[in-house]
């Protein structure tokens, strides 16, 4: 197993406030395999997704993609957020080896 840094895009039906991805921060830090619970890196891209930089333990890139995106979808659920309010985009998912 190697960790790997994810870099997710997330695209917002509406624009979050800053409290509420402060929460989905606090959330999505949750599911670090490290058991570290610090900010989670984040910035607007080109297309207006808002994109997280996250760290996930798996045993190759392929996986590291799909862990990836399963846990930013869970981290959304434990917000509150609804399918279609906030969406991965697993097509634009990147990882680098860690």
């Amino acid at each position: 197993m190697a960790y790997y840094l994810a870099v997710v895009p997330v695209h917002f039906s509406d624009e979050p406030s800053e409290r509420e991805l402060s929460d989905f921060n606090d959330a999505l830090a949750a599911y670090d395999p490290r058991g570290k619970r610090g900010r989670i890196s984040m910035r607007h891209n080109e297309a207006g997704d808002i994109t997280f930089a996250i760290i996930v333990e798996t045993p190759d890139d392929g996986e590291a993609k799909l862990k990836a995106r399963e846990d930013v979808l869970a981290a959304l659920r434990d917000t509150g957020h609804r399918s279609g309010a906030a969406t991965v985009r697993a097509d634009a998912i990147e990882v680098i080896p860690g």
